[in-house]
């Protein structure tokens, strides 16, 4: 009788559960272990790929758990369900990024100005020697950048660079960016800096940022660039960056520009 019962039950089941559950704490030893550097890129991309492989056996084991419960009645239904629902859950992830993969250009460095892009010069010592290497944009990266983010632009604001300065400094301190200088414009005829090191929400990776913010006549001329420091793809990461932090300087500065 309980050679029978082990047999009915489908242990497909129980390791659908068991892989799907097990990816979850590798993919935040990925998160914690990268954000306090106690883990490298590479070394945080591949456990990345271990959680990930392991939530999509997971998938794999709960469908085939789930067709043998259909066909013969096994038990096991309840880890099988588990098995499916968090490798599914976890797998949102990395499917998320896949679409972002296909709907956004291959770019990892995105510069308000194209032509004169705002240079990145603490971020040089900063950065690991494995990083990407910072480069102006070639022309085929100028041509893909305006045709994918034509909101992408230099933004004017008909207020001095000392006001426009101090809000994005605001801005930077507030989002928690990690800063690696800052230059203050002495009046509102010099010219302001600002360089940081931002990071992604869930598993730490750091995107470099400068800010620059020029006189021009008639208040401020404020470009920003924003770079990957890994990867072939930055998924749009550094373009949303930039817009999101121009809504928010608007914002700051009460929508007042000449756009």
């Amino acid at each position: 009788m309980s050679a029978r019962l082990r047999e009915r039950y489908s242990w497909l089941a129980v390791w659908s559960s068991r892989l799907s559950i097990v990816s979850i704490p590798v993919l935040v030893i990925v998160a914690i272990g990268h954000r306090s550097q106690a883990m490298t890129a590479t070394e945080a991309y591949a456990v990345m790929a271990l959680g990930f492989s392991l939530a999509g056996l997971g998938v794999l084991a709960a469908v085939g758990a789930l067709e043998r419960i259909w066909r013969d009645g096994r038990r096991g239904l309840g880890p099988a369900l588990r098995g499916l629902f968090v490798g599914l859950v976890v797998l949102t992830l990395p499917l998320a990024g896949a679409w972002k993969l296909v709907n956004h250009p291959r770019l990892t460095d995105i510069s308000t100005d194209l032509d004169n892009p705002p240079a990145f010069i603490l971020a040089l010592a900063d950065r690991p020697a494995d990083a990407r290497p910072l480069a102006d944009p070639t022309d085929d990266d100028i041509e893909t950048q305006r045709d994918a983010y034509p909101d992408i632009v230099s933004r004017h604001y008909p207020v001095g660079t000392v006001r426009v300065f101090d809000d994005a400094k605001a801005i930077v301190d507030q989002r928690g960016w990690r800063l690696l200088g800052a230059h203050r414009p002495e009046d509102q005829d010099a010219t302001g800096r600002i360089e940081a090191v931002a990071t992604t929400l869930l598993f730490g990776f750091r995107q470099d940022v400068v800010i620059r913010i020029l006189p021009d006549g008639e208040g401020a001329l404020v470009d920003m660039r924003s770079a990957a420091r890994y990867g072939a793809h930055d998924l749009g990461a550094d373009a949303e960056r930039i817009r999101t932090f121009f809504v928010d300087l608007d914002a700051s500065l009460q929508g007042i520009n000449d756009e």
